[in-house]
């Protein structure tokens, strides 16, 4: 019998929920068949089979929550009891299994051991000492719980996340109620929904990143004249290549340029240790607006591609966000993001950086305006941009230098080829 648990597929994913099962108990299924879909926070994550044999039990239905770690499915493979069935190199103490699961877009390496315990000792004066993993750590101190006064239901009683959502739950349940009633006296007529396991995603990463980062936002605008008829000229040479060529390329392939002028824009910033922390690569981050909320994949190493190659790496990224068929791998190590307000109709916004990158770029919609060129007035197509960064690490002279080079890339898109 072949115990499959729930294996932790990375990224900070702890749980996911059952979205559909392919295969019911007495089924039989074969080794890389999909047993069912999983909705992570990141992506849906097809779980496919480890061996061949028969199901004899589901660890949850479907529209249930599972952890990672748990029992996703029993299968009878004839290798007799679940205990016997660990790979060499498991041991059955650290309660670790090492499989391969699959995302919808190819296969996802993952690694599904159980962080190991973790030894605290109280700062009380007997010898008594905790057992709990470092996740169960963190969320203590984030949520004000004294470990020390929680029951552990893990192995040996170690402290799990459950139990410190449990106990949070349990002790702050009078003034719950107390808001609830509040609430049902003055809210008649509302309508109350949860929202998706994405969305508290998105709101997780938007609070960490308002309440470390301080953000400055710069707005300027282009003179893209040239670049809209540069873009003219070449748009059937594109459709013949099989690319759409959008202005997004030509921006990002700019910004790529410039980044590498100014390597700062594409670093990370450890607030804890206080250090910068520079990248030898450039992975340019899009937000993508998806019925599920917003997602932001980002196209590797794109300084080292041409603008048609970006071209085609945007819309195969785009699709795969609206699809729900992004890779864990695609939504992570960006170093510099954009966000394109022109796709709303939008001119200029206070774009957030994404947590813990230190600057991002929104891009509004072209417009015709005029302008005053060699004292005279003239019609130009104008590009809206809004630059945040991170006041901590940049400064308003050095967002203003960045702004300056990457006009003169988009305002001549030769230099884009040529430098």
């Amino acid at each position: 019998m072949y115990d499959f648990k729930f294996a932790d597929i990375g990224e900070g994913i702890h749980e996911g929920q059952i979205l559909k099962w392919l295969f019911k108990v007495g089924d039989t299924v074969k080794e890389g068949e999909t047993l069912c879909i999983v909705e992570t926070d990141k992506v849906n994550a097809e779980i496919p089979s480890p061996v061949d044999g028969v199901v004899k039990k589901l660890g949850a239905e479907v529209g249930e929550t599972i952890h990672v770690g748990n029992t996703l499915v029993l299968i009878d493979d004839g290798s007799g009891s679940a205990q016997e069935e660990q790979k060499p190199q498991e041991e059955p103490k650290k309660e670790q299994t090492n499989e391969s699961g699959s995302g919808v877009v190819g296969e996802i390496e993952v690694s599904s051991e159980v962080i190991a315990s973790e030894e605290i000792k109280t700062t009380s004066s007997n010898t008594s000492r905790v057992l709990a993993t470092p996740v169960a750590r963190k969320l203590a101190n984030d949520l004000g719980v004294d470990i020390k006064v929680v029951t552990g239901t893990g192995p040996n009683g170690r402290v799990l996340r459950e139990d410190i959502e449990n106990h949070y739950e349990v002790n702050r349940a009078p003034q719950k109620q107390l808001v609830e009633k509040v609430e049902m006296k003055f809210t008649e007529g509302v309508r109350r929904e949860p929202i998706t396991k994405i969305r508290k995603t998105i709101s997780k990463n938007m609070t960490i990143s308002k309440s470390i980062i301080p953000h400055v936002t710069m707005m300027d605008e282009f003179d893209v004249t040239e670049l809209v008829s540069f873009r003219q000229q070449n748009k059937q040479l594109a459709v013949d290549k099989g690319v759409k060529l959008t202005y997004m390329a030509f921006i990002i392939k700019a910004i790529t340029k410039t980044l590498k002028e100014f390597p700062i824009f594409n670093s990370s910033f450890d607030h804890e240790k206080e250090e910068i922390i520079y990248k030898d690569y450039i992975n340019v981050g899009i937000a993508v607006d998806t019925a599920d909320g917003l997602m932001v994949p980002n196209i590797k190493n794109a300084d080292k591609l041409g603008i048609f190659e970006i071209a085609e790496e945007v819309s195969v990224l785009s699709k795969a966000a609206n699809d729900r068929t992004i890779s864990l791998a695609q939504l992570q190590n960006g170093t510099f993001t954009i966000t394109n307000y022109g796709a709303v109709d939008s001119l200029f916004g206070t774009p957030i950086i994404k947590h813990p990158e230190v600057a991002i770029i929104g891009i509004g919609k072209i417009i015709k305006k005029p302008v005053v060129k060699n004292n005279e007035i003239v019609v130009a197509d104008i590009l809206p941009i809004s630059l945040a960064f991170d006041h901590r690490i940049i400064d308003g002279a050095d967002a203003g230098r960045f702004s300056i080079r990457l006009k003169e890339f988009l305002s001549n898109p030769m230099l884009l080829l040529l430098s």
